[in-house]
């Protein structure tokens, strides 16, 4: 059995009317726990509303063979305590590797130098967005598709050596058309995809 470590970047805000913004986020992150040990694996985790300690984070990784990212896409990208961690925790040369080249042989290629290919991640994304901003031609993503918006988690990823297990999942327009129940469905249906693609 297998190592996974999830992180939950949906960062609680409170609104004037009192309501709690980020609790969905949260939620996934316990439905992700609760199927992955209910699978036999084991589960750390740590959730970016609560302070933590870099070399923790670097032992979670390494001890781990699969890390899931449960955030929110905001401002085009994601909350700035992810992006922090993303820049102490991913860029440690306990992590990270090189970028590949070296001064006696700088034509390798640029972003092959990471060393964590045994280990996997995957994103899982709450949006304001309805899905067709990112799939039609013409809307505001112009069909680009949610892995070319999440592109640069993407690479962040690879230069670490790290590769994409599944399909990034996502539940679009949570503030204006929730769907809220279907959308449980079909992150069940996701996350059971990734426990047989990591037991395989």
């Amino acid at each position: 059995m297998a190592t996974v470590f999830i992180l939950n970047a949906g960062i609680h805000l409170t609104q004037p009317d009192g309501s709690t913004l980020g609790l969905l986020n949260a939620h996934l992150a316990g439905l992700a726990r609760r199927a992955f040990e209910a699978a036999g694996h084991t589960v750390l985790e740590t959730d970016l509303n609560n302070a933590w300690r870099l070399d923790e984070e670097l032992e979670k990784i390494l001890a781990s063979r699969l890390l899931l990212v449960q955030t929110p896409v905001w401002a085009m990208s994601t909350p700035w305590q992810y992006t922090k961690w993303q820049d102490e925790v991913l860029t440690h040369p306990a992590v990270c590797g090189t970028d590949g080249r070296t001064l006696s042989d700088p034509a390798k290629k640029y972003g092959t130098g990471g060393f964590l290919i045994d280990k996997f991640y995957w994103l899982s994304t709450t949006w304001n967005a309805p899905q067709s901003a990112l799939t039609e031609p013409g809307s505001f993503f112009d069909a680009r598709g949610i892995e070319e918006v999440l592109l640069p988690l993407h690479k962040q990823f690879a230069y670490v050596g790290m590769q994409c297990l599944a399909p990034s999942f996502g539940i679009f327009d949570v503030y204006k058309n929730p769907q809220i129940a279907k959308d449980l469905e079909r992150f069940a249906g996701a996350l059971a995809a990734v426990i047989k693609k990591l037991d395989a």
